[in-house]
C-alpha cells in the first residue's frame, strides 16, 4: 500500500494490517506485536519526512510465508521515499528498539533514494 506522509495514515496501517492478520488467521496474542511495530516504522518515515517533501509517500508492504515445518512468519517491508531523513547510523531511539522488541530480525537500509526498514515477525504454529 501506498500512504501519504501523513499523521493520519498511521490509523489506516493499523486497521489494515489487523484485518489482514484476522484473515490470515494470525494468533491474537502476535497481532498486536506486529500492528505496534508497523505502525512505529510507518511513524519513524512520517517523522523523519523532510518538512519539503510535500505530498511524499510511504511504501508498505507484507507477506505470510511458511517455514519448512509448517510455521508461519510475516515479512514486512516500510520504505520512506529520498525525502526520508533517517537517523544517523548507529543510532537507535525509543521507536527502533520497540521494534526490533516486537518482530526477530529488523534490517534498515538507507540509501540515496530512500530508507526501507524489512521487518520479520515471530513464528507461530501452522494453521489446524
Amino acid at each position: 500500500m501506498s500512504l501519504m506522509s501523513d499523521p493520519v495514515s498511521l490509523s489506516v496501517v493499523r486497521e489494515r494490517f489487523r484485518r489482514w492478520l484476522d484473515v490470515l488467521g494470525w494468533p491474537v496474542r502476535e497481532v498486536d506485536d506486529i500492528v505496534m511495530a508497523v505502525n512505529e516504522a510507518v511513524s519513524n518515515a512520517v517523522e523523519h519526512t523532510h518538512p519539503a517533501a510535500l505530498g511524499a509517500e510511504v511504501r508498505v508492504a507484507a507477506r505470510q510465508f511458511a517455514e519448512r515445518d509448517g510455521g508461519r512468519r510475516v515479512l514486512v517491508a516500510v520504505a520512506g521515499g529520498e525525502f526520508w531523513t533517517p537517523e544517523p547510523d548507529g543510532f537507535e531511539g525509543p521507536g527502533l528498539l520497540m521494534i526490533h522488541a516486537c518482530m526477530d530480525a529488523v534490517e534498515v537500509t538507507r540509501e540515496a533514494d530512500g530508507t526501507t526498514m524489512l521487518m520479520t515477525s515471530a513464528r507461530v504454529p501452522p494453521l489446524a
